[in-house]
C-alpha cells in the first residue's frame, strides 16, 4: 500500500498533515502497539531531516509504501547537478560548518543532497566502519556516532540513490517478530569480522570461526551452535555464482545472537541463467539442501524479483516454490520504478508455508523433511535475506538457550 504523497517546504506548516498521513497509515495496515511507535519514531527522524533540507525552492516529497510487514518512509528530493548549487545546500544544510565531529545524522543529510555514488546503503556502510575501526581513530567515533543515532538503531535500512534526475532516500522498517530482539536494541558484544571472497581462501576463513565465537563469551553449547552457523554461512558464500565479497560477523544481544552477512556480487549471468532455464522446468537440480536454497535465491534475486518467483524444486514429482514461499517485502517497493527493486525472504515464513501444506501435499511434506535436516535450519530461529541490486544482506537468529 502507498499513502498520499506531500511536498514539503516549510515543515511548520505540513508537520500535522504528515502525522495525519501516517496516522492513516498505520491505521489501514493495522500496525499498532510498539511496532506503530517504532515507525513513528522513525517518521520524526526523517521529518528532522526533511527540516534540514527543504526550502520552497526545492521542496522534499515525503511518503509512506509497503505492508504490515515492511514498510517504508520515502524521501525524494530533485538531484541538484550544478556544483556551485551543491555547495550553496552543503552550506545551508550544515550551517557552512566543516566540524570534524560530524554526527552520522550529519553524514546522512549530506549523502541526501550530495550522493558521491549512486547507490549508498547503511548495512553497507556500518559494515565499512566496523572494518576501518579497528585500524582507524576516526572510523571509531564514527562507529560511536552510528551508535547514538536514533535512526540507525531504528532503520533496519536506509538505502540512497539516484535515479531519473532525483535523489531517493527509503527508509525501511522490518516489523517481523523474529527481528524483534536484535532489531531494536543495541548489542552487547559485537564479534571482529571475517572478510570472504570468491578468490579467497575457506579454509583460512574457516579457522577464523573459533576465535570469532569465543569473543562473545557464550556458554559452551551456544557457542558450538554459532560456529556451526557461521561454518555453514561460509561454506554456502564459497560455492556462489560470480565475483562475491562480503564481511561475516555475530552480534550478541541479551537473550539472542546474529550472524550477519554483508555483500557485494557480480553475478555470473550467463551461469546462473542456464540454472533458470533448469529451473523454469521443475528440474533445478543444482539447488540441493537448505543452504543451497538460500545461496539459489540470492544468486538469482540480483537477476530480477520475477525470476526468483520462478524458482522451484520437484520434490515426489510435486513442484515446490521454495523461494515465492518466503518473500514477505512489499511488492509495491520492489516493483515501483521510482523506488529500489529488492527481495526479502525468511526462513520462518518458507516453514510456516510448508507447515501448512506438509500433510495435505507430498512434495510439500518431502520439503519439510529436507528442511528438518539442515543444520542451519534446526539451529536457527530465523534466516533473513534480502538482495537489492548487487548488495546482499543475511541475518541468522539464534535464541540463547543456556542462562
Amino acid at each position: 500500500m502507498q499513502s498520499e504523497h506531500i511536498l514539503v517546504s516549510n515543515l511548520q506548516e505540513n508537520y500535522d498533515r504528515i502525522e495525519d498521513i501516517l496516522d492513516d497509515y498505520l491505521f489501514r495496515l493495522d500496525i499498532k502497539g510498539k511496532n506503530a511507535n517504532r515507525f513513528s519514531l522513525l517518521t520524526e527522524e526523517a521529518v528532522r531531516l526533511v527540516k534540514s533540507i527543504a526550502n520552497d525552492k526545492n521542496p522534499v516529497e515525503i511518503w509512506f509504501d509497503g505492508n504490515a510487514r515492511v514498510s517504508h518512509i520515502c524521501l525524494m528530493l530533485e538531484t541538484i547537478i550544478n556544483p556551485d548549487k551543491q555547495a550553496e545546500y552543503i552550506s545551508i544544510a550544515t550551517s557552512g560548518e566543516n566540524s570534524a565531529d560530524r554526527t552520522f545524522f550529519d553524514n546522512l543529510r549530506e549523502i541526501f543532497i550530495k550522493p558521491k555514488a549512486a547507490t549508498w546503503s547503511l548495512s553497507e556502510y556500518e559494515a565499512q566502519i566496523m572494518e576501518k575501526r579497528q585500524e582507524d581513530k576516526f572510523s571509531e567515533d564514527a562507529w560511536e556516532n552510528l551508535e547514538r543515532s536514533v535512526l540507525a538503531n531504528l532503520a533496519d535500512d536506509i538505502s540512497v540513490g539516484v535515479k531519473d534526475n532525483h535523489v531517493l532516500m527509503i527508509i525501511t522498517k522490518d516489523f517481523s517478530e523474529s527481528l524483534v530482539g536484535v532489531g531494536t536494541k543495541k548489542p552487547s558484544k559485537i564479534s571482529k569480522q571475517i572478510f570472504l571472497a570468491a578468490d579467497a581462501n575457506q579454509e583460512e576463513a574457516q579457522h577464523k570461526v573459533d576465535s570469532l565465537a569465543d569473543e562473545l563469551e557464550l556458554k559452551p553449547k551456544d557457542s558450538l551452535r554459532i560456529k556451526l552457523l557461521l561454518e555453514e554461512t561460509i561454506g554456502m558464500i564459497s560455492e556462489m555464482a560470480g565475483d562475491f565479497t562480503a564481511l561475516l560477523w555475530v552480534e550478541k544481544y541479551k537473550s539472542h545472537c546474529a550472524v550477519k552477512l554483508i555483500g557485494n556480487t557480480q553475478m555470473d549471468v550467463d551461469k546462473k541463467l542456464d540454472i533458470l532455464d533448469l529451473s523454469k522446468n521443475k528440474q533445478n537440480a543444482l539447488a540441493h539442501g537448505f543452504m543451497g536454497k538460500v545461496k539459489d535465491i540470492i544468486e538469482t534475486s540480483i537477476l530480477s524479483y520475477k525470476s526468483v518467483m520462478k524458482l522451484q524444486q520437484e520434490y515426489n514429482g510435486v513442484a515446490i516454490n521454495y523461494a515465492g514461499l518466503g518473500i514477505y517485502n512489499g511488492i509495491d517497493v520492489a516493483t515501483n520504478p521510482a523506488a529500489f527493486s529488492g527481495v526479502m525472504w525468511s526462513m520462518a515464513d518458507y516453514r510456516a508455508a510448508l507447515d501448512k501444506e506438509k500433510n495435505q501435499n507430498e512434495g510439500a511434506k518431502a520439503a519439510w523433511d529436507e528442511l528438518e535436516k539442515s543444520i542451519v535450519a534446526s539451529i536457527a530461529d530465523d534466516v533473513i535475506v534480502g538482495v537489492k541490486g548487487s548488495k546482499v544482506k543475511i541475518t541468522i537468529i539464534y535464541k540463547l538457550k543456556e542462562d
